[in-house]
């Protein structure tokens, strides 16, 4: 809305081209709050459905992923492994290449 008045027009995001970045799979931190809040499928449609609301990233967002990971570009197996957890698709092939992988370190 502020944009909208900013440029004195009524389209959305004040008719500006607006790019979003971001991980939608984003993992929480350790011992932290997500990013964003799980809420059920029932709760969406009661929100989204109140008074005919709009919405907006439907109506106006244009959604590309990326698919390439230049980090792990050279490890397809240690890429696959991270993509499994960020989906939450862990096999027993990922829990053991995970457990490989912890190390222990005297202090």
């Amino acid at each position: 809305m502020r944009l909208e008045e900013i440029f004195g027009t009524d389209e959305w995001f004040g008719s500006k081209n607006i790019l979003f970045v971001g991980d939608l799979l984003q993992l929480p931190p350790v011992n932290g709050r997500p990013v964003f809040k799980k809420i059920s499928n029932k709760l969406l449609k009661t929100r989204h459905g109140a008074a005919n609301a709009v919405n907006i990233w439907k109506k106006t967002l244009e959604y590309e992923e990326l698919t390439i990971n230049e980090r792990q570009k050279g490890d397809e197996t240690f890429f696959k492994m991270l993509d499994s957890v960020r989906h939450g698709c862990l096999t027993d092939e990922t829990i053991d290449m995970l457990k490989s992988r912890v190390f222990k370190v005297s202090i």
